[in-house]
Formats: structure tokens, sequence, C-alpha cells
């Protein structure tokens, strides 16, 4: 199963269109949350269109999974294709990944801590919009960086793909390998 990883799109439909460009290929997606609004912190992002989103986002017709970040509020639960959840876990074939937004811990320690209370092979989160691969005490951290707002330097929207036992972490073009692991 090819499983793409987006986070932190922040109400930009751009965003959005852009990434659903790049993995219009994939059997899953999956959504780390802060999906409509910018946020109080955040600027504006380019094409923030949070109606728009919506829209697309009920109108996707491939399989969706998203996640509640810390911007996301109980009225997007209204408007969304379903009520978002702090965390998931989804199976793929014999790896358990879990879900989340990631805001609930600070450090990496933290995050394999909970990932190894389900058992998890991969944690994926979002929040710090900042891409990163790295296996942690058996734990696979996935971060996919933010397809709106990119936070490293120089900044470069992204998103991921798990295939088989390969994840890469892209450009939001899909044109540049950012990052690749394999397990």
């Amino acid at each position: 199963m090819k499983i793409g990883v987006i986070s932190d799109s922040h109400g930009s439909l751009t965003a959005w269109q852009q990434a659903i460009e790049v993995l219009a290929d994939v059997d899953f997606l999956l959504h780390a949350g802060d999906i409509l609004y910018h946020g109080a912190r955040n600027p504006l992002p380019e094409g923030y269109n949070t109606e728009g989103l919506v829209d697309a986002l009920n109108d996707y017709e491939g399989d969706l999974l998203a996640i509640k970040g810390n911007v996301d509020a109980l009225v997007d639960n209204w408007v969304l294709p379903y009520p978002l959840s702090e965390y998931s876990v989804v199976l793929n074939g014999d790896k358990k990944i879990v879900i989340y937004h990631g805001y609930q811990h600070d450090s990496e320690k933290e995050r394999v801590e909970f990932a190894k209370k389900f058992g998890a092979d991969i944690l994926i989160f979002g929040h710090t919009h900042l891409p990163l691969i790295k296996e942690e005490a058996g734990v696979i951290l996935l971060n996919p960086g933010s397809i709106a707002l990119p936070k490293q330097e120089p900044a470069q929207a992204s998103l991921a793909v798990i295939e088989d036992d390969k994840i890469e972490i892209l450009t939001l073009d899909g044109k540049e390998i950012i990052v690749d692991f394999e397990f």
C-alpha cells in the first residue's frame, strides 16, 4: 500500500491542491492536523481559503484519515467529512502506524514513549513544520513538514510517502526528495 502523509495545511487550498496532485496515486492519505485555520502566531499561507479547502476535503475521492491539530476547532467537525480525533492507529501490513499532531509532547523521548504504548512501528506527527525521519528506540518518527507554512531554512513545503519499506519526504511539487529512509 502506498500512503501519502501531509500536515499543517493551515487553510491553504493551493497547498492542498499541489499535495493532491503529487499524491494522486496513493492508496491512502493521512493528514496530521492543523487543517483549516492558520493559527494566531502564523501568517496567512499562500492560497488561504478555508471554505474552498472544506469543499476540497469533502469532495476528495480517495481514502483520507485526518486528525486534530492544536489550531483545529470544534466547529471544524461540523464542516469536515467526519469528527477529528486526537490520534489514530493505522495498520499497514505488519506495520502499526500511530498518527497524531504532536503538540502533546515536546521531546523525542516523550513521542517514542507515546508510540510504544500502542506498539507502533511508525509515529507520524506534524506541529513543528519541520520535516524529520528518524529511528529512535525502535520507533520511526516521521514528520512530513508543512505543506503550507514550512519553518526549516531554507523554507520548503513538503510531504511524505510511505511505500513498502521506504519513506520519502518530498518537496510539495514532488520534484525533489528531501530525505529518504529504508526500514
